[in-house]
């Protein structure tokens, strides 16, 4: 049962491979260490599957969804919030080197009918799910990095006025702002007007996030 642990050089974390030859110890590990911590920091432990590596993701597609959602989100939060969907084969949620999320994931469903389920469902507040695509992967991740979701917004505060309020951060290629039973919710998308620089957007979105978030911006008048 001695692990075989590995470090990426180009990744801040380390894995390990670790035989267990008794299938009922095997099975108890596999559910009790899904998701767990070490001194604080979260880690993740799932079966071999040769279908999971990098070579054969590809033939995972249809199963596959990216996934954004609040920073607050962790592995074992984003796994109870779509295990509703079906069963999950593998989830992960991008993480920092300092263990902090990134505010995104990934999750890979055991069938393709259950990532349509998840891609399909209404009222998951605060989380966008996009179909996983192989092609242009990193074109398609820092798009998705240029937006930020936005809750809490005064019922009667205009587009003008939430535009004033992010624009101080960077050029606001688009803002949508939409209503429920809830309140006033939005999405605002920066871009760099020239559209040369490919980090404009995702560096504006990761200053508003991080000078706005639990910003107190008052009770509308």
């Amino acid at each position: 049962m001695k692990p075989q642990i590995k470090k990426d050089l180009t990744k801040p974390f380390y894995t390990a491979m670790v035989n267990i030859k008794d299938t009922e110890q095997f099975q108890k590990a596999c559910e009790s260490m899904r998701y767990f911590d070490i001194e604080g920091k979260p880690c993740r432990a799932l079966p071999f599957d040769r279908q999971l590596l990098g070579s054969n993701k590809e033939k995972l597609t249809g199963q596959n969804v990216f996934v954004r959602a609040p920073k607050d989100m962790m592995h074992e939060d984003l796994h109870m919030t779509f295990e509703q969907f079906g069963k999950i084969k593998s989830l992960k949620a991008s993480l920092n080197a300092d263990y902090s999320s990134r505010g995104y994931g990934f999750i890979c469903f055991e069938n393709a009918e259950s990532a349509e389920r998840a891609l399909a469902a209404p009222g998951l507040t605060g989380i966008d799910v996009i179909r996983f695509q192989t092609k242009d992967n990193k074109a398609q991740m820092r798009k998705l990095m240029n937006n930020i979701y936005v809750k809490n917004i005064p019922v009667d505060w205009s587009d003008d006025q939430t535009r004033a309020l992010f624009e101080a951060h960077g050029n606001i290629k688009s803002l949508v702002l939409k209503k429920n039973e809830i309140g006033q919710f939005g999405f605002v998308c920066f871009d760099d007007p020239k559209l040369q620089d490919k980090e404009y957007g995702p560096k504006c979105a990761a200053e508003a996030i991080e000078k706005l978030n639990n910003m107190n911006i008052g009770e509308s008048e």
